[in-house]
Order: structure tokens, then sequence, then C-alpha cells
């Protein structure tokens, strides 16, 4: 018996190729839908919703209450980093210069150098030279004629300190006994090589020294050396220094005298020395 052939099975496969080429529209390939992009207006459906997310919107603000606030101040008062014009600047005290020891210890005073009368020959016009070396005189073309002698001391006062800055002044006669001053008729014979008249000054140590001669005699007064002690212009004290031996003194009179010893200077000459402090009745 002859079998008829069936029709389903070509009109099923027909059916399933008509179908896949229908369906392109819906399933295009990768390649064209780069080549051919849709509008951005058409990308996002109309559907969508554009509100913000919960992590899009900013956090919530908290008004801060007035105790929260007080807090937050006091803290920052108390951090706070002072300027210059609230801390004032510590200076530190001014160091007081304290007083220079005492160096030297007083000596002992029982009795002031006495005064004396100032004498008829004190200069009128001091010399130009008028240094306490009356040895050598500017302008002098040699020593002058007389014993070198060469004295000083340290001037004290009634506390038996030394004095600073007082001027110790001396005019004497030369040699021959001979002033410079126009009263002694004897002054135009006078040794033009000597001083007549000189000034020292005294140091922190109170000393004064002088380089002078052993003056000449003139009758009817013994050998001496006037005396002159001035501060700041201010006179102190007027006196005399004569020599021992020449004259008969005692007590405090004896402050007035000079003692010369045999002695030899710096250039090995002979010379006499000798030493006289003057105690002054002021107090420094």
């Amino acid at each position: 018996m002859t079998r008829k052939r069936s029709l389903f099975f070509p009109t099923f496969v027909l059916t399933l190729i008509l179908l896949a080429a229908c369906g392109g529209g819906t399933d295009q390939p990768a390649q064209d839908l780069q080549t051919d992009p849709a509008p951005a207006a058409l990308s996002t459906p109309a559907t969508i919703d554009q509100s913000p997310t919960e992590t899009d919107q900013p956090p919530a603000t908290t008004e801060p209450t007035a105790t929260a606030m007080e807090a937050a101040s006091a803290a920052a008062e108390a951090t706070a980093v002072p300027t210059q014009e609230d801390t004032p600047t510590e200076v530190p005290p001014t160091e007081k210069a304290m007083p220079a020891a005492t160096a030297v210890e007083p000596v002992e005073v029982t009795a002031f150098t006495p005064a004396q009368q100032e004498g008829p020959y004190y200069p009128l016009e001091k010399p130009a030279d008028h240094d306490n070396d009356l040895v050598q005189l500017s302008g002098a073309t040699a020593l002058p004629a007389g014993q070198i002698l060469e004295f000083g001391g340290t001037v004290y006062d009634a506390g038996g300190y030394p004095l600073e800055g007082v001027v110790v002044e001396i005019w004497q006669t030369d040699a021959a006994g001979v002033y410079l001053h126009p009263d002694d008729p004897g002054t135009e014979g006078r040794d033009r090589n000597f001083q007549f008249y000189g000034e020292a000054q005294t140091g922190a140590d109170g000393v004064y020294e002088f380089r002078t001669i052993v003056p000449g005699l003139y009758e009817p007064r013994p050998r001496h050396i006037h005396v002159k002690v001035k501060q700041d212009g201010q006179e102190l004290l007027t006196t005399q220094f004569y020599f021992a031996g020449e004259i008969n003194v005692q007590g405090a009179d004896a402050l007035m005298l000079l003692d010369p010893q045999p002695d030899m200077d710096e250039a090995g000459n002979s010379i006499l020395t000798s030493r006289r402090d003057i105690f002054l009745n002021i107090n420094s």
C-alpha cells in the first residue's frame, strides 16, 4: 500500500523562518546600535522619577540650643591663644649697679695739716708749663741749679679716706732764693731753667707727686715750699712745708715737715726723696 507524505513538518519549518525574518527590528546587532544611537531626549522615559534620592539630599541642619552655644563659647575661651595685647610682656627688673667696694681702708687721723699764710709771692699769672715736674721746663736749655728733690704723699679727708680729684699747687724760690714774681727785687736774675710753680692732681688713691729742687735761703725765712690744695676750684688749705732740722716744730706742726733722704732717680742720678701726707678737715 502506498503511504502519503505529511505536509505538517515543511509547513512548520517555513513558519519559523518567516517569524525569524520578521523579528529582526527588535533584536538589532550591537554594531547597528553604536552607529545609530537613539536621541538623548528619548533615552529617558517620561515615567522615570527625577526627584533626588536620600543620598543626594543635603543633611538636615540642626539649630544649636542656648546651652550648647554657651558651652562652645566657654571651650573656645579656655583654648584660645592670647594675643600680644592680652598677654603683657614681662620685663625683667633692671639690675641696679652696686656701689664699688672700698678697696682702701681709712687711716687713723690724729691731727689735721695746719694752715699758714699764702705769702706775697703767689704767681700773678701761672706759667704755660705748670705740671708737677719743675725740673724739666719747656723751652729750657739745661737743668736748673740745685739739689733735685722728689716728694709726695696722699691727701686724706677727715675720715681718713683718700681724696680723688684734688689739685695740689706748689710755688717756691730757685736755688738762689729768688721767686718768679715782680715784687721780688731779684726776679730778673732768676734761674730761667726752673719752673717755680707746679700742679699735681690726685687720682682715686689720693696720691700727689712733685719733682723739684731744694729751695734756696733768703733772710729771715728758713727754706720752705708754699702749698695750696683745691677741689673743684674751691680752696681747701693753704700752708707751707719746711725741712726737718731747720725749724723746731712739735705736735700738729710736724705735719708741715719734709725729711729728705738720699736716693737715686730712674736715670741713676743722686736725688733727695721725702713723703708728706696732707690731712684735710673736711668730710668727702
